[in-house]
Formats: structure tokens, sequence, C-alpha cells
């Protein structure tokens, strides 16, 4: 979140977007990581249920997840809309480049009968009303919320089965 602001107030917000989020999936790895080290050192790392630990990997992603889809939401609302409006400007661009004019719009209703009896104008508006609810500041958020929630658990199912076979396994016995 921080990363963000620096770069908004740096200017360079819109080139950073992709950028951001593989930054934000890598912290929620090592935040899970981390919570579930600081989890297993307050237990003296004693041997417990595999699921008593993925809880507590799951908590700590629970919680960033929270932090950061909330966050996204502020920042595409209130603070820096510039991307929701630069990416809804593109995916328009390519529209009108795709749908010049009628012609390419009578071969589509040919094939899509969504589109059969509707004008020119209502395909076009119907189009842009979609870019805009796509990039809405609520459908980011609603995106992050999920995306985050789903790394939240393949993550934290991994980094507690490497925990639990490499990190915390005890010394080989001598047989």
């Amino acid at each position: 979140m921080i990363i963000n602001m620096i770069v908004y107030y740096s200017g360079g917000s819109i080139g950073f977007f992709k950028l951001g989020i593989m930054i934000n999936v890598f912290l929620l790895m090592t935040g899970i990581a981390v919570g579930l080290y600081m989890s297993k050192k307050d237990e003296g790392f004693a041997e417990g249920h595999f699921l008593a630990d993925f809880k507590a990997a799951m908590q700590t992603g629970i919680i960033y997840t929270i932090l950061v889809a909330g966050f996204a939401y502020l920042y595409h609302e209130k603070i820096d809309p510039s991307i929701r409006n630069t990416m809804i400007a593109e995916r328009t661009a390519d529209l009108h480049k795709k749908f010049p004019d009628d012609t390419n719009f009578l071969a589509l209703q040919d094939t899509d009968p969504t589109w059969a009896g509707k004008s020119f104008d209502d395909f076009i508006e119907n189009k842009e009303d979609n870019f805009e609810s796509i990039f809405s500041s609520s459908s980011v958020f609603i995106a992050h919320l999920m995306g985050l929630t789903f790394f939240s658990g393949f993550y934290s199912f991994f980094v507690t089965l490497i925990f639990r076979k490499i990190v915390m396994r005890g010394p080989k016995k001598a047989s």
C-alpha cells in the first residue's frame, strides 16, 4: 500500500499497475510464511495438526487480503481513478477500432442473435456500459478479494506443507 502511494505521487501509477499486483501476491506469500513461523514460534515449534497450522496461515492471509482489497477500493475510487479511466478508454478505443461502422456490426448480428433487432448505437452504448461496470471500484474490490482469498488458501496449504515437511522436521533417527 505504501509502495502504491509512493508510485502514485511520483506519477507512474498506470505503468505500475501490473507490477503492483505481482508485488502484492509476493507480499501475501511472505506474510503467510512469516505469520505461520511466528505462530509456530509462539507454540515452541510443537508438532500439531496440519489443519491448525493451515488455519494460522489462512488467518494471516485473510487479514492481508481484506486490507489490500479495501485499500484497492479506496485507491481506485478516491485517490487515483486514472488507472480505471485509462483501462476504460483503452477498451473503448479497441471497440471503436474493431467496430468502426455498421458493417462489422451487421456481420455480428448474423452470427450472434443477442444483437438482432438492435441498432449499432445500442451495441456501442451497451459495450461501453459493460466496460464501466467491469472496471468500477467495487468490481476491482471484489476481484482483489476473490483473487487474494484464492491465493491465500493456495499459499497457506503449500507453505504449511513446506513448513511441516522441511522446516520443522526433527533430526533423523538412527536405526
